[in-house]
């Protein structure tokens, strides 16, 4: 204990604790490495006796709030004006040139006033005697912080083991607290506060008050431990038990009921309402699933997939369908430019199921024909959004195995269901519109014939009972809206064909893929390219000659990727020249942003000359005009076909050849022409097969050329079968044909008189540029073609032009309104 007979000195120099608060008659350690504190340490060094101050230093917003109401803020105000007058009993040197003291608090001082800041602190104090008041009430107080201080040491871990001990052997109520409140965990305000507090009852009534909140803790957080310590403790035995009775079950042979995957697989058995049957196949896998035990058994791999398989498809689960037919055309009109028919036929559908809710009504499987670009698989997307129904889509390209419709059976290791139920799987309801894409390019081998699975899916009337070789269950598709899409509809075998109403989509005009890139393509692509209408512009003439000139082909995916080139050229210019003002581009810049990819058209109308006729042909990429090429070759009999012609095609050219040596005299065609001549007819572009029988009446037109050496104008062009008595007989694909026509150039088309019909699908445009004539005989056309060969030859008499065509004069030729 330090000599209480010590003066206290009227000035001292003073160091400043951030962090602490040294008391009267404690031993404290203490670190100090700035530079006020190593001068004043080193001048009370210096000093006997080697007293120094000890103050601690008040709270950083305290002192701003204070400064910023007083205007200035000083080294006195940063300090606490209570502090502890100390003895230095040793001091040692420690790393990065500080010094660490061991001092014990002397008595209470007050710092008067700090009358040095550089390069020490020194400041003038007075002793602050303590209240020696020490009555019952003391008394009692001190009792009861020993009896707490007993309690508080055997529960806090951080208290030394001799606290206790040391509080036993204090007497002096100011000493008894300041021991106990050195040891205790408290923020620096309230220690200060206790060495501020004068009065020895308000001081220990402090003390005892805080020990008790501190007592509360330690027992609240001790009943937390050995909660979380029951808690582990019982799911490591609930852990041990379980285990046990897997195993008692897997020597029993017995299900496991209380292992959790069963509880999980009942619970979504008990949400799934099931239907009956199904519902008692799940029970047994289920069963069979909790007495296999093991996790690590190949069958219950193979029973949990099945469980996962069944209990995600939509037994009972529909989507909400909107009947609004104004909102439906809406989301119609926004995806897709025209095709009026097909969207009638889509509001039809939603105006019939409005009214039926009993599910009796059987819907209509729509089948999408067309060529490829035109939007069949957009369409089922925006029929599926106007009908407020989910979208899947099946790609059934090159599908040749049965089990791709129908699943595998679980027999075979890695068997899944069939794409039917997997894409029912998908889309989580039972009424959703499933797309079959690509259906006719479906084929069948030894593994069977996914065309003749499907008969049984597109029947309205078989699929209400659907079984999936993996379910082995019936699954309900008659909520399902099929739509199928096909670019043709002659590989497609009969019976599936007759399950399917053929929608067709025809290609599109010139006219047509103009509005479609204006109002579709380009805004499409400058949303995801991020480029503004400000930034951007691309002329009507640069559309025009994009389409005409850089493309050909029915739809618009090419002139899609076309559109996307050139907006990519445009950001990139963007980039690199730094440009902030709009671009616009026009016809003439197409080949700067596009390169050399300028296309020429494919088919040039050839000039005039004898033995060659264009003709029109319909191809799955839209209508096209192909030429008929024909010479005489002497010395031989008979005739050539080239240029990789069907049998159809072959037979309907003998069949021309016939015709027209029948008609001979008529023509006044010499009679050793064809006895001394030998016939070679080529059809241009080897490469490509064709077949069919609509080239047959431009054959014949293109063998009477050659004999009777007149020519037929380039720009004229035709389509029609022919019969071996001259009747001309309808083809198809009329529509696409003669928008081909007018895309070649073509400016006068001969079609079959019952044909007439198909004029209404053929778009204005198309008719305006168009000179349309309807035949009905060969030899009407004939005579159109070579008039005045041989006068009377044709007919009884002479004849009007308008009366050449053999038919009646309302049919007989059309010439659509300019």
């Amino acid at each position: 204990m330090p000599d209480e007979s010590l003066p206290t000195p009227e000035e001292c120099s003073v160091v400043i604790l951030p962090e602490t608060v040294v008391f009267p008659h404690i031993l404290t350690s203490l670190a100090f490495h700035d530079p006020r504190s190593l001068a004043a340490i080193d001048e009370a060094m210096n000093r006997d006796p080697k007293m120094l101050v000890c103050v601690a230093k008040r709270p950083v917003e305290l002192v701003e709030t204070e400064s910023s109401e007083m205007g200035k803020e000083s080294l006195s105000d940063q300090i606490y004006k209570t502090g502890t007058i100390v003895l230095i009993h040793k001091l040692l040197r420690i790393p990065a040139g500080g010094l660490a003291i061991m001092v014990q608090g002397y008595r209470r001082v007050r710092v008067q006033e700090v009358i040095q800041e550089d390069p020490l602190v020194r400041a003038k104090i007075e002793s602050a005697p303590e209240g020696a008041d020490r009555d019952v009430n003391v008394e009692a107080l001190m009792r009861t912080i020993l009896v707490q201080v007993k309690k508080l040491s055997a529960m806090a871990p951080y208290l030394p083991d001799e606290f206790e001990t040391m509080a036993l052997n204090v007497d002096n109520p100011h000493h008894l607290a300041y021991l106990v409140v050195t040891f205790l965990k408290m923020p620096l305000a309230d220690r200060q506060r206790f060495l501020e507090t004068d009065s020895a009852e308000e001081k220990l009534m402090a003390l005892a008050s805080h020990l008790e909140r501190e007592l509360e803790l330690l027992e609240l957080g001790g009943k937390i431990k050995s909660k979380i310590h029951d808690e582990v403790q019982k799911s490591q035995r609930d852990f041990f038990l379980r285990e046990q009775v897997k195993a008692i079950h897997q020597e029993l042979g017995d299900g496991a009921e209380g292992d959790e995957e069963i509880v999980r697989y009942r619970d979504r058995l008990m949400k799934a309402s099931l239907p009956e049957g199904v519902l008692r196949e799940v029970i047994r896998e289920l069963d069979r699933l909790a007495r296999l035990g093991s996790a690590q058994s190949q069958e219950s791999g193979v029973i949990r997939t099945y469980l996962d398989i069944v209990l995600d498809l939509p037994w009972n689960s529909t989507s909400p369908v909107t009947f609004d037919l104004g909102r439906a055309r809406t989301v119609l009109d926004e995806d897709h430019y025209g095709l009026e028919k097909i969207k009638d036929r889509i509001l039809d559908e939603l105006a019939v199921l409005s009214r039926i809710h009993d599910g009796i009504y059987r819907g209509p499987v729509l089948c999408l024909i067309g060529p490829p670009g035109v939007g069949k698989t957009t369409l089922g997307q925006s029929i599926a959004r106007a009908m407020g129904r989910e979208f899947v889509r099946i790609s059934l390209g090159g599908v040749r195995d049965e089990a791709e419709i129908r699943g595998h059976r679980r027999t075979y290791v890695g068997a899944m269901p069939g794409r039917i139920i997997q894409g029912m799987r998908k889309a989580g309801t039972k009424n959703p519109v499933l797309m079959l894409d690509e259906i006719d390019k479906v084929g069948g081998d030894f593994r069977g014939d996914p065309a003749s699975a499907l008969l049984e899916v597109l029947d309205t009337a078989q699929n209400r009972d659907f079984r999936d070789h993996y379910l082995d269950l019936p699954f309900d598709l008659s909520k399902v809206f099929f739509i199928t899409t096909a670019n043709v509809f002659q590989s497609i075998p009969s019976p599936l064909l007759d399950r399917m109403e053929l929608i067709r989509l025809p290609g599109y005009t010139w006219e047509e893929k103009r509005h479609i890139a204006r109002n579709y393509l380009i805004p499409k692509m400058m949303k995801e390219l991020r480029l503004a209408p400000k930034e951007f512009d691309l002329t009507d003439d640069a559309v025009v000659r994009l389409i005409r000139g850089f493309t050909r082909e029915a739809g618009v995916r090419n002139l899609d990727r076309k559109i996307a080139t050139l907006l990519r050229k445009v950001v990139r210019a963007r980039l690199e020249q730094k440009r902030s003002r709009k671009i616009v581009i026009m016809g003439k810049d197409l080949e700067r942003y596009l390169g050399n990819e300028y296309i020429e058209p494919q088919k040039r109308l050839p000039d005039a000359a004898p033995g060659v006729v264009t003709g029109l042909a319909w191809t799955p990429n839209g209508g096209d005009v192909l030429f008929i090429e024909s010479v005489a070759i002497s010395g031989g009999k008979g005739f050539i076909l080239t240029g990789q012609l069907g049998d159809v095609m072959k037979e309907s050219a003998r069949t021309a050849f016939s015709f027209v040596q029948s008609r001979s005299e008529r023509l006044g065609i010499p009679k050793e022409f064809f006895s001394k001549s030998e016939i070679h007819i080529h059809v241009p572009g080897g490469a490509i097969p064709k077949d069919g029988p609509s080239a047959g009446i431009t054959m014949t037109s293109a063998i009477a050329s050659l004999a009777t050496n007149t020519s037929v104008s380039s720009t004229v062009a035709m389509t029609g079968e022919i019969a071996l008595s001259g009747r001309v007989l309808p083809v198809g694909g009329i529509k696409e044909k003669l928008i081909g026509a007018r895309e070649a150039g073509i400016r006068e088309v001969y079609i079959p008189s019952l044909n007439e019909k198909d004029l209404d699908d053929v778009p204005a445009e198309v008719r305006k540029d168009l000179k349309v004539n309807l035949v009905e005989h060969m030899d009407s056309l004939l005579d159109c073609l070579f008039p005045g060969k041989k006068e009377g030859a044709f007919d009884e008499g002479n004849r009007s032009d308008s009366d050449n065509l053999g038919v009646s004069k309302k049919a007989v030729v059309r010439k659509m309104k300019r």
